[in-house]
Formats: structure tokens, C-alpha cells, sequence
């Protein structure tokens, strides 16, 4: 393999070491972030009806790379599935959410159903940092901008979940 070919495969993890990647079409964004992540290798298994087996240590966390993988899709279904303007993850509200989250967990990955409490919180704790990460990104530095109301264009791109209405409630929960 080239060393270009080698470059092209590998990315900077968030330790500084390269972690080779399957696809030569890593690209990242002209500003250098990453990409949504895709998540091919579970959207495969899912076609297949099948499902990725995860283990778990004692103290109930997912264990080598289908851990990961359930971590990270944990991540997709938080930002899909959780709406940014929620104060509380613990709202009644969010039972049905919370549900398709879960559902759509067992329906990719073997997982007990006694790791549901789990997962659920490790949702909202992704849900809480993807928050957290919109407000620094986007909005912290023009909370009293008008401006700041309408959904910005990397939003709209990289987040088409997002409408309108919830950044405008997600704008009123955080100038609160």
C-alpha cells in the first residue's frame, strides 16, 4: 500500500494517534471536523436481519469494538430521536422516545434487556453533551443576536432532524 494510499485510509483520533479507517473516502469538512457519523457496518447487519453481539464487564459497560459501536449508535439514535429543547431526560414526556431508542438498540445489537436503565441513560448523557455541543458551536457567542433564531446552514446540513420549531424552543430553553 502507497504511503498516500496509507494517509488517505487513516484519521487522528481525539489521543493523536491514526486509527486506520475501512473507506479510502474519509474526507473530512473543509473546516477540518468530522462528518455525521454513518454507522455502515450496522445498517449492514440490520439489512441481514441479524444482529451485532455486544458483552458487558461487571459494572454493566459494553466491552471491545461492538461496545463501540453500540456507544456510538447510542449517540445517532440521541440526536435523531431526542429533541435538543428538553431540559430533562427523566420527563415523562420522552417514555415514548425512550422507547424507540431502546427498540431500535435490540434491533441492531443482542443486548439484555436487563441493560435497558443503561443504555437509556448513556442516551441521555449523549443527548446532554449534543446540547451542550450546539450551544458552544452556535449559539453561546450570539444568545442576544436576533440573528440567532433561525437555524444555522451546518445545522440544517448536517442535522436535517432538527426543524425550525425545535431550534426556536431550544434558543428559549437556553436564553432561560
Amino acid at each position: 500500500m502507497s504511503q498516500d494510499h496509507e494517509e488517505e485510509c487513516s484519521t487522528q483520533t481525539h489521543v493523536g494517534k491514526l486509527r486506520r479507517t475501512n473507506s479510502p473516502r474519509f474526507n473530512p469538512n473543509e473546516d477540518g471536523r468530522r462528518r455525521a457519523t454513518l454507522m455502515t457496518r450496522v445498517h449492514q447487519v440490520r439489512a441481514k436481519g441479524q444482529r451485532i453481539e455486544v458483552s458487558f464487564d461487571g459494572k454493566g459497560q459494553p466491552l471491545r469494538k461492538a461496545g463501540d459501536e453500540l456507544q456510538s449508535w447510542i449517540g445517532v439514535l440521541a440526536r435523531e430521536h431526542i429533541p435538543i429543547w428538553i431540559s430533562d431526560f427523566r420527563s415523562a414526556d420522552l417514555a415514548p422516545r425512550k422507547e424507540i431508542v431502546w427498540m431500535e438498540v435490540v434491533t441492531s445489537f443482542t443486548v439484555d434487556k436487563s441493560y435497558k436503565k443503561q443504555i437509556l441513560k448513556s442516551c441521555g448523557e449523549s443527548a446532554k453533551g449534543f446540547r451542550y455541543d450546539l450551544y458552544q458551536a452556535f449559539v453561546r457567542d450570539h444568545i442576544d443576536d436576533e440573528n440567532v433564531w433561525q437555524r444555522p446552514p451546518k445545522v440544517v446540513h448536517n442535522y436535517p432532524t432538527i426543524t425550525q420549531d425545535d431550534w426556536e424552543k431550544f434558543i428559549q430553553y437556553r436564553r432561560t
